[in-house]
């Protein structure tokens, strides 16, 4: 599986960031790559809690649930159906307490489809754009919890994040 890993200052409480984080089936409201969000299971947050994301193209979709969900601090999310060229993709997503602020870093590990030619993919494009697209998704949330403004397509040269 290929790792990148991306964070971004917050300034605002540690409970501020994470109320937005837990609120899982609103990531569209900061995510820049996230048309549109939804629970798709009874559970709204937490361990098993499942969502579908629809992204900007209108055609693409990601089907996610929560693996772990340590309250407050942490969770991890796996991709678990798809039509994008994902074989497996999961994100953890921490926060941490800092002077004035919060520290939140996002941690994909994902492999793409297609074997030899997908870690031919992933080394000569797909990395850039994840890690572009993680670091658009940070943006996103640091707008959206510092401001309370929906990011939508706000943030100039934001490109789509995939989460």
């Amino acid at each position: 599986m290929a790792s990148c890993s991306s964070h971004i200052r917050i300034n605002a409480t540690k409970e501020q960031v994470w109320a937005v984080l837990s609120d899982f089936d609103g990531i569209y409201r900061w995510n820049p790559g996230v048309r549109n969000s939804f629970s798709t299971s009874d559970i709204k947050h937490g361990t098993n809690a499942t969502r579908r994301c629809e992204l900007l193209t209108g055609v693409d979709y990601l089907d996610e649930r929560v693996l772990e969900w340590i309250e407050g601090e942490s969770f991890k999310v796996e991709i678990y159906e798809t039509n994008l060229p994902l074989h497996k993709n999961i994100v953890e997503f921490s926060i941490e307490a800092t002077d004035g602020g919060t520290l939140v870093t996002v941690t994909p590990d994902y492999t793409l489809k297609y074997g030899p030619v997908g870690w031919l993919m992933d080394r000569i494009m797909v990395r850039q754009l994840f890690n572009s697209g993680m670091e658009d998704l940070l943006s996103g949330l640091k707008y959206y919890v510092e401001t309370g403004e929906v990011v939508g397509d706000r943030i100039p040269g934001m490109a789509a994040a995939v989460v």
